[in-house]
């Protein structure tokens, strides 16, 4: 009789649960939604690259907003890491591609590579982890207009960072 009771009591909390948890994740999605929107304008000054890294980091702000990758100090020291790396082996590209050296397109792969393994390497070595920031190094390092783009990512990411402070009381993990 017991356990009929406590199976009983189970299934009523894990409906609760569901209900809340849709409820959830349909409000951040909204939050997801309206934030990107607001990102989205960036794409006709700066490209997809920008774009994509935000988006990743959109989606682990709001949607496991209270896991490490998600802290404001992961994000931005991540961009940071991100940015000196692609901006530094797109001028070396830059630099190398005014001298005409043979097998740039080479060159480009191989900064590219380099660009998000230093940022990784980075991120590793300060525990300032946030994944899309190796995407990040690894767009820059094949962008001519570079700087221009790591210091727009990195407004974005403070602005996502910002929302996500203002909304942190109403945010729950929905993975």
């Amino acid at each position: 009789m017991f356990s009929k009771i406590k199976e009983a009591i189970s299934a009523q909390i894990k409906e609760s649960r569901e209900r809340d948890n849709l409820g959830s994740v349909a409000a951040q999605c909204v939050i997801v939604f309206v934030s990107l929107g607001l990102i989205l304008a960036l794409y006709e000054f700066f490209g997809g690259i920008i774009v994509a890294s935000l988006g990743a980091s959109s989606f682990i702000l709001f949607v496991t907003p209270r896991t490490n990758s998600s802290r404001a100090r992961n994000l931005i020291g991540g961009y940071i890491f991100g940015s000196l790396a692609g901006v530094t082996f797109s001028v070396l590209h830059v630099s190398l591609d005014m001298f005409d050296v043979p097998g740039m397109h080479l060159t480009l792969i191989l900064g590219c590579a380099a660009a998000a393994a230093l940022a990784t390497f980075l991120m590793a070595c300060t525990g300032l982890v946030h994944p899309p920031a190796a995407a990040l190094a690894l767009g820059l390092a094949a962008d001519s207009a570079c700087l221009r783009t790591a210091l727009a990512a990195l407004v974005g990411v403070t602005v996502l960072c910002a929302v996500r402070r203002l909304l942190i009381k109403n945010l729950k993990n929905l993975v």
